[in-house]
């Protein structure tokens, strides 16, 4: 965002070229017109001075022939003009210029009181150019001309006054002398007037020339200006339809439609967005009044959406709200709708501009998400509960078992045939118990991923000889016989070995279990790609369809017979085990030939 200075800089930047040209265009102008006012008043008092030498020239020439008093007089009161033109000359011709005695001169002189500012500015400022100065040349030779016609007639005068007269040959010499004086005179008044002539059309041309190239200079910059201020629009233009382009693309992807409404009427204009979420008729239309919108509220939201509504017009600058639309046909969305009040002073009241959201799927998710954290929490508790209830019944098991088994083993007492059947009925009822306990305990965690298992490097035939030997009563109470394929070349996998070990005991004993009396059990080992299998296959009655889709359920046991027992959780325990070491278990079956259960493993 661009600052104060920023913004002052780019003002200088744009607008002090032509502030300087204006100002020179101005500064031009005003000297141009003061110098050629100036020169125009020097010729206007040379004009006065022509006529006061003129006057003198022909006064003292009848004096000089008649010798009249008043002639003389005269001829003192015509040279006062040229006399004031001196004074002020004079007065300004110095290195510190009396500014106040060439103004007295050049009144003297006869020059009008306006004219004679510009005349001061135009002798001290531009006495050294040259047609000033041929001027003032001029002018000092006719001042001093001046002098001579006035020492000519003071003679004369002192003459006259003496009582002398003149011969005819002296009055010819006098006249011839005042004719020399005059004609010099005039000459000087030519040179002058020329040298004021030259300087005027000097400064026009140089005015007319300045004017023409600051005129040139005024249209580049405002051309250039106009260029800019174009190109800058065009950018601008540009900028803002991509702008545009860009948040339809985004409001588009989110579905985020805009409205205004207008107090002034109660109506809203909706964009084609917004009356999509509406399901309004067309993508485009009039506006819509508030009547028709509440129509498609939530009537349960209604009330908190008009209180938020009237809260932001009395004084917030912002609304915000989530509310639920019926739209027709039976659909229910959920709308998030943001505003901003604007024109709060304006004579028809204030306006809200604002946009329009559909978020029916993150309501969703969050109510997902609320109901996963619940449903956590709900399982965090049950396993809680089961481990607490584990360890108590646990205890008294463990007691009931031990003392069952010591009235077996107590030689001082023995137990009749028909006591001991129904001691060992108790332990074997409870270590089924124990059994049923660890399997829902292990069941609850694995499936709520408490259990933590350490995946590492696990040799299968290693894991595969340590569960042989504790599934050996069962073999022997069973008579299978377990046939041992896997080799030390099989491998290994990546897995928890005591839950890889936990796996492979609850299939072996399956297999004894559900086995034919005397059958065999078949377990070997084979390498597939990435995987590592291992097959369990028996001998039994098999599986039919039905039977293999209730595999892996909880407490449902196949064919369950009184010979052989368990709680019908082993194979649910051991597919949560296997998916956690991110394999899979799979059963191939058919009646009267036997299954087989595969467990796959990755190779480590």
């Amino acid at each position: 965002m661009a600052g104060p200075g920023s913004e002052r800089r780019f003002h200088l930047a744009v607008l002090g070229p032509f502030v300087l040209a204006i100002a020179a265009l101005a500064a031009v102008v005003v000297v141009g017109f003061s110098v050629l006012s100036s020169a125009r008043a020097y010729v206007a008092g040379e004009s006065l001075w022509s006529k006061g030498r003129s006057a003198a020239v022909a006064a003292l020439r009848s004096y000089a022939m008649h010798g009249v008093d008043a002639d003389y007089h005269r001829f003192e009161a015509a040279l006062a003009v040229p006399l004031g033109d001196r004074q002020a000359r004079l007065a300004l011709d110095r290195d510190d210029p009396d500014l106040a005695a060439a103004r007295a001169g050049f009144i003297g002189g006869d020059n009008a009181a306006e004219d004679i500012p510009g005349m001061i500015r135009l002798f001290r400022y531009g006495r050294h150019v040259d047609f000033m100065r041929d001027a003032i040349t001029a002018w000092a030779q006719g001042d001093t001309l001046i002098d001579e016609l006035r020492d000519l007639g003071a003679s004369l005068r002192e003459r006259r006054l003496r009582g002398g007269g003149a011969g005819a040959a002296e009055s010819a010499a006098v006249q011839e002398r005042i004719d020399t004086i005059e004609r010099a005179l005039v000459s000087a008044e030519r040179h002058f007037t020329a040298s004021l002539g030259r300087a005027s059309v000097m400064t026009e041309r140089w005015l007319v020339a300045l004017t023409l190239v600051l005129a040139s200079v005024l249209g580049a910059l405002s051309a250039l200006f106009v260029r800019r201020a174009l190109r800058a629009q065009f950018e601008d233009r540009r900028l803002l339809g991509e702008a545009n382009r860009r948040w339809d693309l985004a409001a588009d992807a989110a579905g985020i439609g805009l409205f205004e409404w207008r107090r002034a009427d109660d109506r809203y204009a909706l964009d084609a967005r917004a009356r999509a979420i509406f399901r309004l008729d067309g993508a485009t239309g009039g506006p819509v009044t508030g009547t028709d919108l509440s129509r498609r509220i939530h009537p349960d939201d209604l009330a908190s959406l008009g209180r938020s509504w009237a809260a932001a017009l009395a004084g917030g600058d912002l609304f915000h709200q989530r509310y639920r639309l019926s739209l027709p046909g039976g659909d229910e969305r959920w709308v998030e709708s943001t505003g901003m009040v604007r024109d709060r002073d304006a004579p028809d009241g204030p306006n809200v501009i604002g946009i329009l959201r559909d978020v029916t799927d993150e309501a969703a998710l969050a109510r997902m998400t609320l109901e996963k954290q619940a449903a956590e929490r709900v399982s965090q508790a049950r396993v809680a509960f089961l481990s607490r209830l584990s360890h108590e019944l646990r205890t008294p098991l463990n007691a009931v078992l031990g003392l069952a088994q010591l009235l077996r083993i107590d030689a001082g007492e023995r137990l009749t045939p028909a006591q001991d059947r129904r001691v060992a009925i108790i332990i074997d009822s409870g270590q089924q118990l124990l059994r049923l306990v660890e399997d829902v305990l292990d069941i609850t965690r694995i499936d709520s991923g408490t259990v933590a298992l350490d995946l590492q490097p696990t040799d299968v035939q290693a894991t595969m000889r340590a569960s042989l030997h504790l599934v050996e009563p069962e073999r022997a109470a069973f008579g299978i016989e377990i046939v041992d394929r896997i080799d030390a070349q099989a491998g290994r996998v990546r897995a928890d070995p005591r839950r890889l070990q936990q796996v492979f005991v609850n299939l072996l004993s399956n297999g004894c279990k559900y086995n034919r009396r005397g059958g065999r059990l078949r377990v070997e080992a084979h390498d597939e790609g990435p995987w590592l299998k291992v097959d369990f296959a028996d001998e039994g009655p098999g599986l039919d369809d039905a039977q293999r889709g209730e595999l892996f359920q909880p407490f449902k046991r196949l064919a369950p017979t009184a010979e052989v027992g368990g709680t019908g959780l082993g194979l649910v325990v051991v597919k949560l085990l296997v998916e956690q070491m991110h394999g899979r278990i799979d059963v191939r079956s058919q009646t009267g030939q036997g299954a087989c259960f595969t467990v796959s493993l990755p190779k480590a």
